[in-house]
């Protein structure tokens, strides 16, 4: 049997069903990421949250990065989309 290629991630995509995405510009997230993970680290049991970066498709054919937040709660995933979003 194979094993997944990114397991943490897989393992994130499992247990935490709220996701929130956040595309990642060409010059990157910079000090915007820093305070996103700040921001979950503060406000958030860290057993709730977990956080990856991933390559979608958007639109056909366009690949798009994102760094993907993962939450346990709704209302956590929708607290972080209010303060990031």
């Amino acid at each position: 049997m194979d094993r997944p290629r990114y397991p943490t991630r897989v393992e994130a995509e499992r247990r935490f069903p709220h996701k929130v995405d956040i595309p990642i510009p060409t010059v990157g997230l910079g000090r915007r990421l820093t305070d996103m993970l700040a921001w979950c680290r503060e406000s958030l049991d860290s057993a709730e949250w977990d956080q990856h970066v991933r390559k979608e498709r958007e639109a056909g054919e366009v690949l798009v990065d994102l760094a993907r937040f993962y939450f346990a709660s709704a209302a956590d995933a929708e607290a972080f989309r209010r303060r990031w979003l």
